[in-house]
């Protein structure tokens, strides 16, 4: 079974409310009450060694959410990443793949089919710059 990256993007009030009470991410993430979502499925781990965690790594930590925690991800934060994203372009993001570890999350997949790994990233790209232009905040888990 693989582990993918979700990302969810929420209010910056829902973000807020999630940061003083855990127990609302599952909720409202069972709940599917997120405004817009994405998923870099099992590309998150090398994307983030190439873009030096770039949208991957942003955020505040929660551990005690979503089975294996979460990143809660401000507004300004997801303005941010969605600025810093969108300086890469898929010649880089290539470039830079013959540097991933070889410890690296499904690294030897994406050597391979590098297609994929620029749908994931166009994707998170993607997800980024629409939650930033319409001013929400995010978080992030792995399942």
């Amino acid at each position: 079974m693989s582990m993918n990256m979700f990302f969810r993007a929420f209010t910056q009030e829902e973000i807020e409310a999630m940061t003083k009470d855990h127990a609302l991410i599952d909720q409202l993430v069972e709940d599917e009450k997120y405004v817009i979502d994405t998923d870099v499925e099992t590309a998150w781990d090398v994307l983030r060694e190439i873009l030096s965690g770039a949208g991957i790594l942003a955020g505040e930590a929660v551990d005690d959410a979503l089975f294996n925690g979460c990143m809660l991800i401000s507004a300004k934060e997801v303005q941010r990443e969605a600025q810093a994203l969108a300086s890469w372009s898929h010649e880089q993001v290539l470039a830079r793949l013959a540097d991933v570890s070889e410890e690296a999350y499904h690294g030897d997949i994406f050597r391979g089919e590098p297609g994929d790994l620029l749908e994931q990233f166009d994707a998170l790209v993607r997800f980024y710059q629409e939650a930033s232009e319409k001013g929400l905040a995010a978080l992030s888990y792995l399942a």
